[in-house]
C-alpha cells in the first residue's frame, strides 16, 4: 500500500490511502523532494534545533496546520545548516517560511512574522487574491555547512573553500 496525499475533495485511487494531517510534517532535507511532490500547497519552514524564533514559531505552525489540514501541508525541516540545502533554497536566515503550490514557491518570509502574515501568506497561497503585504520578524543569521564543518570556523580567511556563510541583521 502506498500513501499519498491529496487536497480534500479528492477519492483515493486504488492501492492509494488518503491522510489528513493536523499537525506539522517533520522531515529531513533528503525527504523534502517527495513532501513538495504531493497534490497539495505546502508551507515548508526551514528552521535550526539552536533557533529560538524557530522555537517561538512552533504554536502557531500547531494552530495553523490544525485550521488548514485538508488544504495546506505544513513541513518543517529542521536540518537547514545544511550547506547543500541552504544553498539549493537561497537560505541566509532561520526560521525562513517558503509557501509553495505545485512544487513551485510563491512567496517567501524570512524570521517569525507571527501568526497574522502566515495565515495571510497561506490564504494567498490557496485563493491566488491579492498579494499579502511582505513580512519579516525575529530570525537568526544561518551558518550553514558543508560536509560536518561550520563555515564560520575560519573567520579570518572568510568561509573556507565549499562553504557557504548566511550574513545579514538578526532583527
Amino acid at each position: 500500500m502506498e500513501w499519498t496525499l491529496l487536497p480534500s475533495g479528492h477519492k483515493a485511487e486504488e492501492g492509494f490511502m488518503f491522510a489528513v494531517l493536523d499537525a506539522p510534517i517533520r522531515t529531513t532535507a533528503s525527504n523534502l523532494d517527495r513532501v513538495l511532490g504531493a497534490a497539495l500547497p505546502t508551507l515548508v519552514v526551514f528552521e535550526t534545533p539552536d533557533c529560538s524564533p524557530c522555537r517561538e514559531l512552533a504554536p502557531a505552525l500547531d494552530a495553523l496546520a490544525r485550521e488548514y489540514s485538508d488544504r495546506v501541508l505544513v513541513v518543517r525541516v529542521q536540518n537547514a545548516a545544511q550547506g547543500w540545502l541552504a544553498a539549493r533554497y537561497h537560505l541566509s536566515f532561520v526560521p525562513t517560511l517558503v509557501f509553495c503550490r505545485g512544487g513551485v514557491e510563491t512567496a517567501r518570509i524570512k524570521g517569525n512574522p507571527g501568526l497574522a502574515p502566515i495565515r495571510a501568506h497561506l490564504e494567498f497561497l490557496l485563493n491566488r487574491r491579492s498579494r499579502p503585504a511582505p513580512a519579516r520578524g525575529p530570525r537568526h543569521t544561518l551558518a550553514a555547512t558543508f560536509g560536518g564543518h561550520e563555515a564560520a570556523e575560519e573567520p579570518s580567511r572568510g568561509p573556507a573553500e565549499g562553504h557557504l556563510l548566511g550574513r545579514g541583521s538578526s532583527a
